[in-house]
């Protein structure tokens, strides 16, 4: 470990994604702050949706109490990203107990159901079991199953997805039925009834919208900059909608010169000027005090247009953003006029 010498004796090592997870250990174990300090650091601005899962159980091996709280939370807004990626089913116990157990996550509580069940089965095949039981698959889930907040399901959805299977026993069935049917929590009843939070704040940067469905395009983006006080996270923009209905999207986040985020998809809209929300297909974690950029293309009839803009805003917590003319914009949108009208944040990722 050469590296980690390097460090007792010149106080200087280069931390990489690669080296972090040792160094850090032994920097606990030979109660070395500094580098404990930096480890934490690298671990911190490198979690992203591939290795967040290998983070977190490195959080909870190390007792690092802020790191997992950090992990969760960026598991609460990427959520649905994090089942697909392979390092989900690798999950330790433990591991998925606490994701199962947050009270704020992108996924509905179906989603959350039938990845607990194809995280269990994935285990069983592990040790052999190719064709486990519903008995095999409740005994793999474990407490994970009474994180799950059935309760909170529509009765349709949750007979749709119970009424087969043995998963559930009798008696949970039934209590999860009759507050479902009657609201009456019984005693018996093992599972949450409270739904699971999103907390997304809209910031709208326009006053009023145009009277006229005028604002074309000739494939030039609409950018606008901006930069908030507080770390957060940009999850999606609001966009005007125009006369007709159809449109070809494609939403660009930028760091400076780097591209943080690109979402390509269709946007229908009613023909009024409503604005219509575009989800980030992967959102992006934004630090206070760094300027960001949105840069959005649209392909397909005139839309309307915001007026009145407004340069800052401040968020219901005390925090602001601040909104800055782009070069990027080919399209004549800046802070007074143009598209891009709204911004979606979420204000869970507080992680610095």
């Amino acid at each position: 470990m050469c590296y980690f010498c390097s460090y007792i004796y010149c106080e200087t090592v280069d931390i990489t994604a690669d080296n972090v997870a040792p160094l850090l250990y032994a920097a606990k174990k030979y109660l070395l702050t500094g580098l404990i300090t930096e480890c934490l650091e690298v671990l911190e601005k490198s979690i992203s949706v591939e290795n967040i899962c290998t983070v977190l159980m490195q959080a909870m091996a190390l007792n690092e109490s802020e790191l997992k709280r950090k992990c969760i939370t960026f598991i609460g807004v990427h959520t649905c990203n994090l089942f697909d990626s392979e390092t989900f089913l690798q999950l330790t116990t433990d591991a998925l107990v606490d994701i199962v157990s947050m009270d704020v996550s992108a996924a509905s509580e179906r989603q959350i159901f039938e990845n607990c069940m194809k995280w269990a089965r994935y285990q069983l095949r592990e040790m052999g079991e190719e064709c486990p039981s519903d008995e095999d698959i409740r005994s793999a889930l474990g407490n994970v199953l009474y994180k799950i907040r059935f309760p909170t399901m529509t009765p349709a959805e949750f007979a749709e997805l119970t009424a087969h299977s043995k998963v559930l026993s009798a008696e949970e069935k039934h209590d999860i039925y009759v507050y479902l049917t009657t609201g009456e929590k019984l005693e018996t009843l093992k599972f949450l009834t409270e739904r699971r939070g999103k907390h997304d704040c809209v910031v709208s940067r326009f006053t009023m919208t145009s009277s006229n469905c005028n604002w074309g395009y000739s494939l030039l983006p609409d950018a606008i900059s901006f930069e908030t006080t507080e770390n957060m996270c940009l999850t999606g923009v609001g966009l005007y909608g125009g006369c007709s209905s159809a449109h070809d999207v494609k939403v660009e986040v930028l760091r400076g010169s780097e591209k943080l985020s690109t979402t390509v998809t269709k946007m229908t809209s009613l023909g009024r000027s409503r604005t219509v929300k575009v989800s980030l297909e992967n959102p992006v974690c934004i630090y206070a005090n760094n300027k960001y950029t949105v840069i959005v293309l649209m392909q397909g009839p005139s839309t309307f247009s915001g007026i009145n803009g407004i340069a800052k805003c401040d968020f219901p917590n005390s925090s602001r953003i601040a909104f800055y003319d782009c070069e990027l914009s080919s399209n004549r949108t800046n802070v007074s006029r143009g598209q891009i009208p709204q911004l979606y944040f979420s204000h869970v990722l507080q992680y610095f």
